[in-house]
């Protein structure tokens, strides 16, 4: 007598056809946005004050890939969400070429919605609202990237003169000049003590940090939507407040102790850094 053969029954098969569909989708997809992908690793690798940025977005992406595996059941299938938001994703493709001077972030944009229309795919609606942190750093970013190169000079001028401020509310004698030369330096003459305020100090790494905390934990804790507008403006304040509080103690320090200077540099700046992403990181669990 023969054996009874398993076979797979047709929910399960049905359920493998439509795992290959999406992922053949995913790949396709992939493909299309390799060279933006490519694009801003290269970036945010090259500008130094964006690394902290990407392992920012990096870490948030491995947090909401985790949330989404648990959000529900994994049940590969065609939704209308899911095709809803591929179908947007190639609108956006679209309109790049009607609006040239925002190719960024409409490429950005469209990438994530692409990324959220495969996550819909696979994990429902539920997925695509754990994914949807990772998507907002994504797209923050990309947009701070392609800005990087335009806003040394008028944030270093900003740097400059809000800690020259505060110093002089302090009583300090305190001067703000450029030196000419193959390139200008900006300094800022403390006690007769010249400081460069280079491009490491212009702040567009705790900048770039602090947007990106802010719209990632805004998405993370769920708060209304005003509340995180009101919290990317509080962090794009705050990190213009604390680079120049951060320029004026390293100044302060470095004029009254006998320490290495790069110690009290290094020092000053990381303290300054984990005390604006503490500050918004407490503020945005708060409006949960």
């Amino acid at each position: 007598m023969d054996k009874p053969r398993h076979r797979p029954s047709p929910e399960r098969s049905g359920r493998t056809v439509n795992l290959l569909i999406v992922l053949a989708l995913g790949a396709l997809l992939a493909s299309m946005y390799a060279p933006l992908l490519l694009w801003l690793g290269m970036a945010a690798f090259s500008v130094e004050q964006l690394h902290n940025g990407g392992l920012i977005v990096l870490f948030a992406l491995v947090i909401s890939l985790r949330r989404a595996i648990r959000a529900g059941p994994f049940q590969p299938e065609g939704n209308g969400l899911g095709i809803a938001l591929v179908a947007a994703a190639l609108g956006c493709l679209y309109l790049v070429r009607w609006l040239p001077g925002l190719a960024l972030p409409i490429a950005l944009l469209s990438f994530c919605l692409a990324f959220a229309g495969v996550s819909a795919f696979l994990f429902g609606a539920a997925g695509v609202r754990a994914l949807l942190p990772a998507m907002t750093g994504i797209l923050l970013l990309g947009i701070l990237a392609g800005v990087a190169p335009w806003l040394d000079w008028p944030l270093r001028a900003v740097a400059a003169k809000y800690s020259a401020d505060l110093l002089e509310y302090l009583g300090v004698d305190v001067a703000v000049a450029i030196q000419r030369g193959s390139p200008p330096e900006l300094l800022l003459f403390v006690k007769d003590r010249a400081f460069v305020v280079a491009a490491e100090c212009n702040g567009f790494g705790l900048i770039s940090s602090s947007l990106l905390v802010a719209g990632i934990l805004g998405f993370h804790y769920r708060i209304p939507w005003h509340a995180k507008l009101a919290l990317l403006v509080f962090a794009l304040s705050l990190a213009v407040l604390f680079n120049a509080l951060r320029i004026v103690a390293i100044s302060l320090a470095a004029t009254h102790l006998p320490l290495p200077y790069m110690l009290m540099h290094e020092g000053i700046g990381l303290f300054f850094y984990a005390a604006a992403l503490l500050l918004l990181w407490w503020l945005a669990s708060g409006r949960e």
